[in-house]
């Protein structure tokens, strides 16, 4: 699995959150005094560009917590640098989104929405049940300064039977993408399905009402193993499935709120960091990491070895083993091949 060259990076921009959800990748709810200033954050782009990064994904936290995130973004537009902005949309007025939109090159808005019951989206991101009004009335802006609006909802056993009428929404508001995410066990995980579940079986009703809906779209799978799963392969009888697959790596990098440098937006922990942007060159991290070189080529480091279909998949999801088994080289137990024993071997090699 050869690695493309570093074009796209996630920026966690804070840790700070107004939002109090119980299921956080990253801690969010405080700022640390340690973040990037508004001057290192800009160097970090212009080195970034120069090394040939083309792609921004700027998340939190909540990134407009920070009174800086449009001068940081005009900045990036300044450099040619596109920008996808994930954020819970309560703190978006018109007059940023007018700013984001002459000034920057944000080109889409991913905002969480994980369920429209007001009292279950009081209970799940701990604000008022009345914010969910504002969000939805934030969309309606996103999607009138045209820029791409998608929509987020993270899976766990509250928000999966509200998922059908969150497509019905989506049909009806013109909303361009519906993503579901599966939580993975790395921060605040309070009742998130267990990490080794079949997610797509549970998924199942709600891609039957998916298929019954009058418009639908493009469906991408991000989870590594998805076409060899049985619901997959019945799906793309009758809808256009993409695999997307993991990137982690492989085409980009995280910074966390610090500057510290990660592999994936899921996976900010502080043992498994490859370095730091104040000190570290990106492009020297990218090719000359351990880790990195383990997201290319997970059979030298006997990452399913045993499997037909690692060079495919790249050995499962790296940080959903590490939930599992306390090892980023260690088993995704999600895997339904592993799952069904067809590929089982208990060896694992130390790749930290």
């Amino acid at each position: 699995m050869a690695a493309s060259p570093l074009r796209t990076l996630f920026w966690n921009a804070t840790y700070a959150c107004n939002y109090h959800c119980s299921i956080c990748f990253a801690n969010a709810d405080t700022p640390s005094s340690e973040e990037l200033t508004t001057r290192e954050a800009m160097e970090m782009f212009t080195n970034a560009q120069r090394e040939g990064v083309k792609n921004l994904i700027i998340s939190g936290g909540e990134p407009f917590m920070r009174k800086d995130i449009v001068s940081i973004l005009s900045h990036t537009a300044k450099l040619g640098l596109e920008a996808r902005i994930a954020s819970n949309g309560s703190l978006l007025s018109e007059e940023i989104l007018k700013q984001l939109k002459n000034e920057t090159l944000t080109k889409s808005f991913q905002i969480s929405l994980d369920t429209l019951d007001p009292g279950l989206y009081s209970k799940f991101h701990g604000v008022s049940s009345d914010t969910l009004k504002d969000v939805l009335n934030s969309l309606r802006t996103i999607k009138a300064y045209d820029f791409h609006t998608t929509v987020s909802a993270r899976l766990t056993p509250q928000t999966l039977p509200t998922i059908p009428q969150l497509l019905d929404r989506a049909c009806d508001e013109g909303w361009a993408t519906v993503t579901i995410h599966i939580p993975l066990l790395t921060g605040r995980n309070g009742e998130a399905f267990p990490q080794n579940s079949d997610f797509l079986t549970l998924l199942e009703p709600a891609f039957e009402h998916f298929l019954a809906l009058p418009k639908r779209w493009l469906t991408e799978m991000f989870i590594p193993w998805a076409q060899y799963h049985r619901l997959v392969k019945r799906l793309r009888k009758k809808i256009k499935v993409v695999y997307a697959g993991c990137r982690a790596g492989r085409d980009r990098l995280t910074i966390n709120p610090c500057g510290d440098i990660s592999l994936c937006v899921c996976f900010d922990v502080p043992e498994f960091y490859l370095g730091n942007i104040r000190r570290d060159n990106l492009n020297d991290i990218f090719h000359g990491s351990r880790m990195c070189d383990m997201m290319r080529h997970p059979h030298k480091y006997d990452i399913c070895g045993d499997c037909p279909n690692v060079m495919t998949c790249g050995g499962g999801c790296r940080v959903a083993a590490y939930a599992v088994t306390g090892r980023i080289d260690g088993r995704d137990g999600s895997c339904l091949m592993y799952n069904h024993g067809e590929n089982r071997r208990s060896k694992v090699s130390d790749a930290t």
